[in-house]
């Protein structure tokens, strides 16, 4: 894997402003977001991370790196998707961030999305200015507590390019120049100050915890190789979802604007029901929509159930605290470090799905080995449906395995 970046990707005043709509073209929800000020904001209010002499900072970024290097291949013996790691190696770009960075990649991996989805004001005709500007002001500050709360727990998150092109424009760092150049690659971002925070409130060690991190996500970017499909599949079931919530306003309810800054909202509280999508999007979602949501819900638990269980393959030969790891790390997945794009849907992986999706993992590969679970990867149809995540047994069945 490519690596690039010196652990600060948003150390420079970099600009995240909108694409606006050319002459002509047709509004997106995109459009009600300010996402050069949304990144403003979400940076002056979050703080840059735990205080660390330089060489600290330096020693925390080169670790991570090298454990990336070292985790594909890891992944790929653990989990038999040799292919798919060579291709990974090719073209995924492993990148070693400040808060600032993560921030910055998530703009424009949400911003890319919502781009995909159609304003519905236009469909009722011109809104007056002044409540389009209030509306979009709003948005504008949820979307800024949504990246900030995220840039501060997240460890580490895989961004496929196609959901991110352009991230980091007008930055000067050599992280941020990777952004712009591998914006049509996947990429792999750790989060250095986190990883960093960690290790010291829990006393962690400093070699191990970086490999367990980049051991977790390089299974994602496994993934992603190996279900090329994938990217495209949650889109458009993600882009779906959003199309509905954002739909034009019945009597009495509020404007699509309004409607999507209270969900951003209630996605950024810490105290909402484990595993469950916000009322404020499953209320206006018809039978087809919550299918689909459920769908990607099904979906994350797979994802995020297969990193767990590649971690369970970890032994202490070669990862000497993977057993205070696994107690330290499985009892702090209910803290809502979901990606800015799981928490908005709800869907973020938590507790209760890393239990369901490694249980479910676990179960098919204790009766059919890695080579039977990778039939996942073939197609879409192979996903399990949702209620086949606590019943792997009936996944096994369907699949003919």
């Amino acid at each position: 894997m490519r690596g690039a970046g010196r652990g600060h990707a948003g150390s420079g005043g970099a600009r995240s402003g909108a694409r606006g709509s050319g002459a002509g073209a047709p509004r997106s929800a995109a459009d009600g977001v300010d996402w050069e000020g949304a990144l403003r904001l979400a940076r002056v209010a979050t703080p840059a991370g735990p205080h660390a002499p330089g060489a600290t900072r330096r020693s925390a970024v080169a670790l991570l790196r090298r454990s990336a290097q070292d985790a594909l291949p890891w992944a790929a013996q653990i989990t038999g998707l040799n292919r798919a790691a060579r291709q990974a190696a090719d073209t995924t770009t492993v990148l070693v961030v400040d808060r600032v960075g993560l921030q910055r990649a998530n703009t424009e991996a949400l911003r890319a999305l919502m781009g995909q989805v159609p304003d519905s004001a236009t469909q009722l005709g011109p809104l007056d200015p002044a409540a389009r500007a209030a509306g979009r002001a709003a948005v504008t500050a949820a979307v800024a507590g949504l990246l900030g709360l995220v840039s501060t727990r997240v460890l580490g998150q895989v961004l496929p390019g196609a959901w991110g092109a352009g991230a980091g424009a007008g930055a000067g760092t050599r992280a941020e120049a990777a952004l712009r150049a591998g914006s049509n690659a996947p990429r792999m971002l750790l989060v250095a100050p986190n990883v960093l925070r960690l290790q010291r409130e829990r006393d962690l060690d400093r070699l191990d915890l970086p490999a367990w991190v980049a051991l977790h996500e390089s299974t994602h970017v496994l993934q992603l190789a190996a279900a090329p499909w994938l990217v495209e599949y949650l889109a458009a079931q993600v882009t779906d979802v959003a199309t509905a919530l954002m739909g034009p306003a019945a009597s009495g309810e509020p404007a699509d604007v309004a409607r999507l800054a209270r969900a951003v909202r209630e996605a950024a509280r810490t105290g909402t029901v484990e595993g469950e999508p916000s009322p404020l999007l499953t209320d206006r979602l018809g039978a087809q929509e919550r299918a689909r949501l459920s769908a990607v819900a099904a979906t994350m638990a797979l994802l995020e159930g297969h990193a767990e269980a590649v971690l369970d393959a970890v032994e202490p030969s070669r990862m000497p605290s993977v057993h205070r790891l696994r107690a330290v790390l499985g009892h702090s997945r209910g803290s809502g470090a979901g990606t800015a794009l799981e928490r908005l849907l709800g869907v973020e992986a938590k507790q209760a799905q890393y239990v369901d999706g490694a249980a479910f993992v676990r179960g098919v590969v204790g009766r059919v080995g890695h080579a039977g679970l990778n039939v996942v990867w073939r197609e879409p149809a192979n996903l399990p449906r949702p209620e086949e995540i606590c019943r792997p047994e009936a996944w096994i069945e369907r699949m003919g395995l």
